[in-house]
């Protein structure tokens, strides 16, 4: 094609991403990419212009040619690219029933991911241009149109940086797969949830055009879970003016019994679905804490809070599922900040919905908002009139199910009609009772009219007479009982590969060779018939069925009292699930295929992995098997060194595996002694310092830590005792040999010293050992953190308080202050009232701008925090060094409630 007709191409192509551009601009949460191309389309359109006039009529020489074709080739073939992706976009958009008004998950998360290469694109398509208008041969373009060209190249630079920063930021949010875990749960059936949908108190939240919270509470089994799912996905979708996050809870992995993942997801969904949130205040605030600070649970709620403050954010819901699965202490953290949310009367919008079983210990948790006039409201699910509803509710499913069975079975309406009345008859009927039951039936080869008089004479009475019929229908229990000690142990789902590894692992096998593995169909009816209903396989990963599931398997504190058919209740103890699960691992490490050349820093994981099905699961997992086994002898035991042995090629690749996840550098030089103080492993700590050939105090290259620094970081207490104990004198052969005792101080790259690491995760007994050996409280790192400031700012005042004990006047004022400072910049109001009562100084000044507490807490905007300081005496008119009061301060931020105040 010549020059003028590829030029004249190039232009209709622009002009159809323009077009196009009109199709997708209302996407909600189009990134501002997309925006920042649609503003240079008539810049480059009017460039291409300007060439095609300057070539029209002019005969170009070969070299001339030469120069120019490639440029005008490249441009055409960039433009195209870029049309494609803006299609792409818009057939995104279009899936969803032609909904342009919000973005569909899979067009946000499609422009999203290639947000970088639209932005490369364009910037190349400028260049060219560029190129093309200052060609000596023939200068079609004015120095103006010049300029402007070279402006927009830089603006998309500096965008594509930044552009970039937000999106390793947004990366961050995400740590698992909340949809598909969203998705485990199944669909409700027509005619059910509406008890809740149609109930006044959801109707009047639903409404609501301001901040409040629904508590939905419900007995096991009654579809919270699945309500909360049509929720999302139906009732509550997101629209213009609403965005819908959600997180649901699930008690079978710690990941997904995480508060802090939960709010993690939340800002993930919040700022792909509507980026202007994503503001460049929020990214800043992250930018300023690094990576620590998607860690802390507080400064994650802060983040959501400001971006809800923001005056474009109009409604946010957050739907949380199964509240009573998270953790214990996150789930008490997460209480305590939706009441401080609620308990007072806000101008934004943020809507929570919860669902949980009706614990007594959530509904402490939610004492504080049980006060007339605040925007909290329970619906109690258990409760009488609401039972009923869900009743009538369950006969719909059963009816629904029943018609299903009759038409895969064959059966007559008599039959339908006989099984149906059986069903209805029995008492106290949840959803999962039917599901179970139903399958029960549904699988009896032998069913027919005398076959179902059978089966509804002796239905199952309860969810767990339901269970222990289906694991008795196994054809072999022993292999039953251990896929199930497998899967209630694992610390995230198995896929269906990786479980037929782990089953078919003995002591004696050597290599990958020894294995006699099924195909992937044949061990996905394997496990159905080993389990039945029991387990669930969604996306090739192997579930338990149910919360309830667990907990009938699980034997949860000392042993009960038998009831003598219910054989399988309480059969499996945690500590041997976790011991089956170690040594799956552990014999999986010491296949001979690890022996040869490790996977190296220069080796790519996603091609390693694969051709070693288990080796991510046990590289990343083996020492919390361990550690939550208590193993304390036996071949197991016995082949730890082996497995820690830094030296070793088998150690590297799966500690670079393992690595690997905690997106940091990889340490070199790491030692045995620190591999096993990092993981916990404490027998060989014990067998290394007996041994006395080990240098307690040496470090990596890294990060320049010890052992003690690892292991404190990671709370293994035990292990801290003995790197502090460790004997002093060593006998070796015929000769005394004196060593060097622990460095209890020893700082790192960062100036971080063990204490620091122990305050700052809250681990008091490995404190306490650090303190009793001489660690200072007072010693700072780079950034002026000592380890009574990570202690309070992460919320561990009991570590605080601990270090402060028998320590100088002079070290725990100068502590106080700091923290002081610290707490009320960060609103700490608990942390800043105790430090008061403790003795702290009200008016202590930074060292570095004079500001105080209350300085630090008005400039910030902690109204809370501003309030009890001023109840405490503080002087409003203490100024900083720049002779800035507080309420200047208050006012250059733009805090309008402490504004007031002061």
């Amino acid at each position: 094609m010549d020059p003028l007709s590829t030029i004249a191409s190039t232009i209709a192509i622009i002009q159809a991403i323009s077009s196009t551009y009109q199709a997708i601009q209302r996407l909600r949460g189009l990134p501002e990419t997309f925006n920042e191309v649609n503003r240079y389309l008539p810049l480059a359109q009017k460039s291409l212009d300007q060439a095609r006039n300057g070539l029209r009529g002019v005969d170009l020489d070969e070299s001339t040619r030469k120069a120019i074709e490639p440029v005008i080739n490249d441009c055409q073939e960039k433009a195209k690219a870029l049309l494609e992706i803006f299609q792409e976009v818009d057939k995104a958009k279009n899936h969803a029933g032609g909904q342009s008004a919000f973005g569909t998950p899979r067009a946000l998360m499609l422009c999203f991911r290639k947000a970088n290469q639209v932005q490369t694109l364009m910037q190349d398509i400028l260049r060219g241009l560029e190129a093309l208008a200052i060609n000596q041969s023939f200068r079609t373009a004015t120095q103006a149109q010049v300029d402007k060209l070279k402006q927009a190249i830089e603006e998309f630079s500096l965008r594509g940086d930044y552009e970039a920063r937000k999106m390793a930021i947004l990366k961050t949010f995400r740590t698992l797969p909340y949809q598909d875990r969203k998705n485990r749960n199944p669909d409700r059936v027509p005619g059910t949830c509406e008890w809740f949908i149609n109930h006044n108190l959801f109707q009047q939240w639903r409404e609501s055009n301001s901040s409040n919270m629904l508590w939905v509470s419900a007995d096991p089994g009654c579809g919270k879970s699945v309500l909360a799912k049509y929720l999302v996905d139906e009732v509550l979708r997101t629209t213009e003016s609403r965005t819908t996050c959600y997180f649901f809870f699930k008690d079978d992995f710690d990941d997904q019994k995480s508060a802090r993942n939960a709010l993690r997801c939340i800002l993930h969904q919040l700022f792909t679905q509507r980026e202007i949130l994503f503001s460049d205040r929020i990214v800043k605030e992250l930018e300023a804490h690094g990576t620590h600070l998607t860690g802390s649970f507080d400064e994650l709620w802060d983040i959501l809070v400001m971006a809800s403050q923001d005056e474009n954010a109009g409604e946010i819901v957050c739907i949380l599922d199964a509240f009573d699965e998270c953790e214990d202490q996150e789930r008490s953290m997460f209480a305590e900040a939706l009441c401080k949310l609620y308990r007072v009367r806000n101008t934004f919008n943020l809507k929570f919905l919860i669902t949980s079983r009706p614990h007594g210990t959530i509904r402490q948790g939610f004492q504080p908002l049980d006060i007339p006039g605040l925007p909290v409201v329970r619906l109690s699910g258990e409760s009488e009139a609401e039972m009923e509803k869900i009743a009538r509710e369950i006969n719909i499913y059963i009816i629904a199910r029943v018609r299903s069975i009759q038409t895969t079975l064959h059966l007559d309406p008599n039959e339908g009609e006989f099984l149906l009345q059986g069903l209805l008859r029995v008492t106290n009927r949840t959803y999962l009772w039917v599901h179970l039951t139903l399958d029960l039936v549904q699988r009896d080869i032998d069913i027919d009219k005398t076959g179902i008089a059978k089966a509804v004479s002796c239905l199952p009475s309860t969810v767990h007479d339901a269970y222990e019929r289906i694991l008795n229908r196994s054809h072999n229990p022993k292999e039953a009982e251990k896929l199930l000690h497998i899967i209630v142990a694992a610390a995230r789902p198995l896929t269906l590969e990786e479980m037929a590894v782990a089953l078919a692992l003995r002591q004696n096998h050597r290599s990958f060779k020894d294995l006699a593995l099924k195909s992937d169909k044949r061990f996905r009816e394997y496990v159905r018939d080993l389990c039945g209903l029991f387990v669930t396989i969604i996306d090739s990963k192997i579930y338990l069925l149910h919360q309830t599931a667990r907990e009938f398997l699980v034997q949860d504190g000392p042993p009960e009292s038998h009831n003598s058919h219910l054989v399988w209740k309480s059969s499996l103890q945690a500590r041997e699930s976790h011991r089956i699960l170690c040594e799956i691992c552990v014999w999986y490490l010491l296949f001979i295929e690890f022996e040869t050349p490790p996977l190296d820093e220069n080796g790519i994981l996603s091609q390693y992995l694969p051709e070693h099905v288990f080796l991510d699961y046990s590289a990343k997992n083996w020492a919390f098997h361990y550690r939550a086994s208590d193993i304390e002898g036996g071949a197991i035991v016995d082949s730890l060194p082996t497995i820690c042995d830094a030296k070793s090629k088998r150690c590297l690749t799966w500690f670079r595996i393992y690595w690997e996840n905690t997106q940091t550098d990889f340490p070199q030089n790491f030692t045995t002694l620190m591999i096993a103080s990092y993981f916990g492993v404490q027998q060989v700590v014990e067998s290394l310092l007996k041994e006395g050939n080990v240098e307690v105090n040496s470090v990596d290259c890294t990060y320049r830590r010890s052992a003690l620094s690892w292991a404190s970081e990671n709370g293994f207490d035990g292990i801290v005792k003995l790197l502090i104990k460790h004997p002093k004198l060593h006998k070796h052969l015929t000769k005394l040999r004196f060593r060097k005792g622990i460095e209890v101080d020893a700082r790192d790259r960062y100036g971080r010293t063990p204490l620091s690491y122990a305050a700052w995760n809250g681990h008091t007994t490995v404190a306490e050992w650090l303190v009793k050996a001489g660690a200072r409280i007072d010693l700072g790192d780079e950034i002026g953190g000592t380890p009574i400031s990570y202690a309070l700012c992460s919320g561990h005042e009991a570590i605080a308080d601990q270090l402060m004990r028998g320590s100088s006047a002079d070290a725990v004022d100068t502590a106080r202050g700091q923290l002081i400072l610290s707490a009320a910049a960060k609103g700490h109001g608990t942390i800043v009232e105790r430090l008061l009562e403790k003795g702290a100084n009200i008016e202590a000044a930074d060292s570095d701008d004079d500001r105080t507490p209350l300085w630090a807490a008005a400039g910030n905007g902690h109204e809370a925090v501003v309030r009890l300081l001023l109840e405490k005496g503080a002087n409003t008119e203490a100024a900083s060094s720049e002779g800035r009061t507080p309420l200047w301060a208050a006012a250059r931020y733009g805090r309008k409630a402490v504004e007031r105040l002061l």
